[in-house]
């Protein structure tokens, strides 16, 4: 009878060690299953990290040129004519405005108005892209807006933070 009940515990105990390491093994696989894709998570995380930076430096590279196009412009505009002290007898040619400057400066300004819906789209997604990184990158909300103000003319920078930031998950 006594050995019927230690062969009895003794199958219990195998039971128990059998189910343990049941146990233990798909633990086992669901924290390698768990790590595995955490590393996906963070291998993409940094991908994106990087295609944000590289974005930032295009659209700092952008309003650079376009900051040098508007330098451009301002010192290719003629000077302001002064106002005539007396009427001349005879114009001088030499100090005749060319007809064909003054075209090439409208044809200038033209060329640019007709860009500047475009370039009001770049500026808001320039920023937008640059908020995300900040916000990716920890920085707090209220840096953000400040660095936003700084070098953005933008009419809700509010609404811009906020899906920024939640996308962030922040």
């Amino acid at each position: 009878m006594a050995e019927q009940r230690g062969s009895a515990a003794a199958e219990q105990v195998k039971a128990l060690v059998e189910a343990a390491e049941k146990i233990r093994a798909e633990a086992e696989r669901e924290a390698s299953t768990a790590r595995d894709a955490a590393a996906r998570v963070v291998e993409r995380a940094e991908d994106l990290e990087r295609e944000l930076d590289e974005l930032a430096v295009g659209v700092r590279e952008a309003i650079a040129g376009l900051k040098e196009e508007v330098e451009r412009l301002g010192e290719s505009a003629p000077a302001p004519e002064p106002a005539p002290a007396a009427p001349a007898a005879a114009e001088d040619p030499a100090t005749r405005v060319r007809s064909d400057a003054d075209d090439e400066l409208i044809a200038e300004v033209e060329a640019v108005a007709a860009r500047e819906p475009e370039l009001e789209a770049e500026a808001p997604e320039g920023a937008r892209l640059l908020a995300l990184k900040m916000a990716l990158d920890g920085h707090p909300r209220e840096e953000t807006a400040g660095y936003l103000r700084e070098n953005f003319e933008l009419e809700d920078p509010e609404a811009l933070l906020d899906e920024v930031y939640a996308r962030a998950g922040r």
